[in-house]
Protein backbone atom coordinates (compact mmCIF):
# COMPACT_ATOMS: atom_id res chain seq x y z
CA UNK A 1 0.00 0.00 0.00
CA UNK A 2 2.72 2.53 0.90
CA UNK A 3 4.51 1.82 -2.46
CA UNK A 4 1.24 2.59 -4.03
CA UNK A 5 1.05 5.93 -2.36
CA UNK A 6 4.68 6.31 -3.56
CA UNK A 7 3.96 5.82 -7.03
CA UNK A 8 1.19 8.21 -7.01
CA UNK A 9 2.91 11.68 -5.34
CA UNK A 10 5.55 10.23 -7.86
CA UNK A 11 2.95 10.82 -10.74
CA UNK A 12 1.60 13.68 -9.17
CA UNK A 13 4.71 15.42 -9.04
CA UNK A 14 5.97 14.77 -12.21
CA UNK A 15 2.04 16.24 -13.41
CA UNK A 16 2.84 19.58 -11.22
CA UNK A 17 6.26 20.13 -13.04
CA UNK A 18 4.75 19.37 -16.59
CA UNK A 19 2.02 22.02 -16.05
CA UNK A 20 4.35 24.45 -14.87
CA UNK A 21 6.22 23.79 -17.92
CA UNK A 22 3.22 23.84 -20.27
CA UNK A 23 2.31 27.35 -18.33
CA UNK A 24 5.64 29.16 -18.65
CA UNK A 25 5.40 28.19 -22.55
CA UNK A 26 1.87 29.36 -23.12
CA UNK A 27 3.44 32.71 -20.74
CA UNK A 28 6.50 32.92 -23.16
CA UNK A 29 3.70 32.85 -26.32
CA UNK A 30 1.46 35.58 -24.44
CA UNK A 31 4.43 37.57 -24.23
CA UNK A 32 5.88 37.29 -27.68
CA UNK A 33 2.40 38.46 -28.94
CA UNK A 34 2.47 41.61 -26.78
CA UNK A 35 3.00 45.00 -28.58
CA UNK A 36 6.22 46.77 -28.14
CA UNK A 37 4.92 50.23 -26.90
CA UNK A 38 3.31 48.18 -23.61
CA UNK A 39 4.85 49.59 -20.47
CA UNK A 40 7.38 47.60 -18.36
CA UNK A 41 8.00 47.66 -14.60
CA UNK A 42 10.94 46.41 -12.72
CA UNK A 43 10.59 46.37 -9.15
CA UNK A 44 13.02 45.11 -6.11
CA UNK A 45 11.59 44.25 -2.75
CA UNK A 46 11.78 42.97 0.90
CA UNK A 47 9.24 40.53 2.06
CA UNK A 48 8.74 39.90 5.65
CA UNK A 49 6.18 37.42 6.38
CA UNK A 50 4.44 34.69 8.77
CA UNK A 51 5.31 30.52 8.50
CA UNK A 52 2.54 28.54 9.51
CA UNK A 53 5.12 26.44 11.52
CA UNK A 54 5.26 29.88 14.13
CA UNK A 55 8.18 30.86 12.03
CA UNK A 56 9.00 35.08 11.35
CA UNK A 57 10.32 34.81 7.83
CA UNK A 58 12.41 37.42 5.43
CA UNK A 59 12.83 37.68 1.73
CA UNK A 60 13.90 39.80 -0.86
CA UNK A 61 14.12 39.75 -4.36
CA UNK A 62 13.17 41.22 -7.50
CA UNK A 63 10.25 41.37 -9.90
CA UNK A 64 10.01 42.12 -13.71
CA UNK A 65 5.90 42.93 -14.87
CA UNK A 66 4.72 43.61 -18.04
CA UNK A 67 1.33 45.24 -18.85
CA UNK A 68 -0.47 42.88 -21.85
CA UNK A 69 -3.51 44.78 -22.17
CA UNK A 70 -5.80 47.60 -20.07
CA UNK A 71 -5.82 45.20 -17.12
CA UNK A 72 -3.91 42.41 -17.59
CA UNK A 73 -0.15 41.99 -17.12
CA UNK A 74 2.41 39.45 -16.30
CA UNK A 75 5.45 39.51 -13.56
CA UNK A 76 8.34 37.56 -13.08
CA UNK A 77 11.26 37.15 -10.69
CA UNK A 78 13.37 35.73 -8.79
CA UNK A 79 13.39 35.59 -4.47
CA UNK A 80 15.30 34.43 -1.68
CA UNK A 81 13.39 33.49 1.62
CA UNK A 82 15.13 33.37 5.36
CA UNK A 83 13.52 31.68 8.33
CA UNK A 84 14.16 34.22 11.18
CA UNK A 85 15.63 31.99 14.62
CA UNK A 86 16.41 33.44 17.87
CA UNK A 87 19.06 30.57 18.34
CA UNK A 88 21.29 28.35 16.45
CA UNK A 89 22.42 24.96 17.05
CA UNK A 90 26.26 24.01 16.40
CA UNK A 91 27.26 20.31 15.91
CA UNK A 92 30.41 19.41 17.03
CA UNK A 93 32.02 15.93 16.76
CA UNK A 94 35.05 14.28 18.76
CA UNK A 95 36.46 10.91 18.15
CA UNK A 96 37.11 9.63 21.60
CA UNK A 97 38.93 5.68 20.89
CA UNK A 98 37.03 3.67 18.52
CA UNK A 99 33.53 6.15 18.66
CA UNK A 100 32.81 9.47 17.56
CA UNK A 101 30.45 11.72 19.81
CA UNK A 102 28.37 14.11 18.39
CA UNK A 103 27.28 17.27 20.78
CA UNK A 104 24.72 20.14 20.16
CA UNK A 105 25.22 23.55 21.00
CA UNK A 106 22.49 26.28 20.88
CA UNK A 107 24.02 29.69 20.14
CA UNK A 108 21.60 32.51 20.98
CA UNK A 109 21.33 35.51 18.80
CA UNK A 110 19.27 36.36 15.47
CA UNK A 111 19.85 34.12 12.90
CA UNK A 112 18.48 34.04 9.24
CA UNK A 113 17.99 30.51 7.56
CA UNK A 114 18.28 30.99 4.31
CA UNK A 115 16.19 27.84 2.83
CA UNK A 116 13.80 28.61 0.23
CA UNK A 117 14.48 30.04 -3.34
CA UNK A 118 11.74 31.19 -5.83
CA UNK A 119 11.17 31.63 -9.44
CA UNK A 120 7.53 32.84 -9.45
CA UNK A 121 5.33 33.42 -12.77
CA UNK A 122 2.21 35.56 -11.81
CA UNK A 123 -0.85 37.12 -13.34
CA UNK A 124 -1.87 40.76 -12.54
CA UNK A 125 -5.33 41.93 -13.15
CA UNK A 126 -5.62 45.36 -12.20
CA UNK A 127 -9.08 46.61 -11.26
CA UNK A 128 -8.02 50.64 -10.80
CA UNK A 129 -4.44 52.17 -11.71
CA UNK A 130 -3.32 51.53 -8.14
CA UNK A 131 -5.00 47.95 -7.66
CA UNK A 132 -4.78 44.46 -8.76
CA UNK A 133 -5.03 40.82 -7.87
CA UNK A 134 -2.49 38.52 -8.66
CA UNK A 135 -1.77 34.53 -8.94
CA UNK A 136 0.39 31.76 -10.43
CA UNK A 137 2.81 29.32 -9.74
CA UNK A 138 6.70 29.38 -8.59
CA UNK A 139 9.54 26.85 -9.04
CA UNK A 140 10.54 26.62 -5.11
CA UNK A 141 14.32 25.10 -4.70
CA UNK A 142 14.66 24.59 -0.76
CA UNK A 143 18.09 23.92 0.73
CA UNK A 144 18.54 21.83 4.00
CA UNK A 145 21.37 20.78 5.51
CA UNK A 146 20.52 16.77 6.02
CA UNK A 147 17.96 16.16 2.76
CA UNK A 148 20.16 18.38 0.48
CA UNK A 149 18.14 20.56 -2.17
CA UNK A 150 14.75 19.53 -3.26
CA UNK A 151 12.25 21.18 -5.50
CA UNK A 152 9.07 22.03 -5.39
CA UNK A 153 6.08 23.30 -7.28
CA UNK A 154 4.01 26.25 -5.47
CA UNK A 155 1.48 28.73 -5.97
CA UNK A 156 0.78 32.04 -4.50
CA UNK A 157 -2.08 34.96 -5.20
CA UNK A 158 -2.81 37.95 -3.61
CA UNK A 159 -3.75 41.49 -3.45
CA UNK A 160 -1.36 44.89 -4.35
CA UNK A 161 -1.29 48.89 -4.24
CA UNK A 162 1.09 50.75 -6.37
CA UNK A 163 1.67 54.43 -6.61
CA UNK A 164 3.76 55.44 -9.78
CA UNK A 165 5.39 58.83 -9.79
CA UNK A 166 5.11 61.37 -12.67
CA UNK A 167 9.13 60.24 -12.69
CA UNK A 168 7.80 56.85 -13.01
CA UNK A 169 9.04 55.55 -9.90
CA UNK A 170 6.55 53.00 -7.99
CA UNK A 171 5.85 52.00 -4.69
CA UNK A 172 4.06 48.93 -3.81
CA UNK A 173 2.78 47.21 -0.90
CA UNK A 174 1.27 43.88 -1.78
CA UNK A 175 0.29 41.02 0.94
CA UNK A 176 0.00 37.63 -0.38
CA UNK A 177 -0.82 33.81 0.75
CA UNK A 178 2.34 31.82 -0.66
CA UNK A 179 2.16 27.37 -0.90
CA UNK A 180 4.00 25.01 -1.32
CA UNK A 181 2.29 21.77 -2.99
CA UNK A 182 3.84 18.47 -4.92
CA UNK A 183 6.84 17.60 -2.94
CA UNK A 184 6.41 17.25 0.75
CA UNK A 185 10.21 18.21 1.87
CA UNK A 186 9.62 21.72 0.33
CA UNK A 187 5.66 21.82 2.08
CA UNK A 188 5.24 25.77 3.30
CA UNK A 189 2.32 28.04 4.06
CA UNK A 190 2.82 31.91 4.39
CA UNK A 191 1.24 34.94 4.59
CA UNK A 192 3.93 37.66 3.22
CA UNK A 193 3.85 41.21 2.82
CA UNK A 194 5.56 42.80 -0.06
CA UNK A 195 6.98 46.09 0.43
CA UNK A 196 8.47 47.46 -2.99
CA UNK A 197 10.54 50.17 -5.02
CA UNK A 198 10.34 50.47 -8.94
CA UNK A 199 10.45 51.72 -11.64
CA UNK A 200 8.35 52.02 -14.86
CA UNK A 201 9.41 52.72 -18.72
Amino acid sequence: MQNYITKILKIMKRMYLLLFILGCFSVVTLYSQTEPIEKNTVTVYIAPGYDFDNYLSFGFGIDYSRKLTEHWSLSGGFERLAIINSSKSIISKEQVGDEVIYSVTDKKGLYFDWRMTSIPVQLKYHFRKTIYIHFGPSLDLLTDEILGTKVGLGWRAGVGFEHEFSNGITLSLNPYFKADFGNTYTEYYQLVVNLGVGYRF
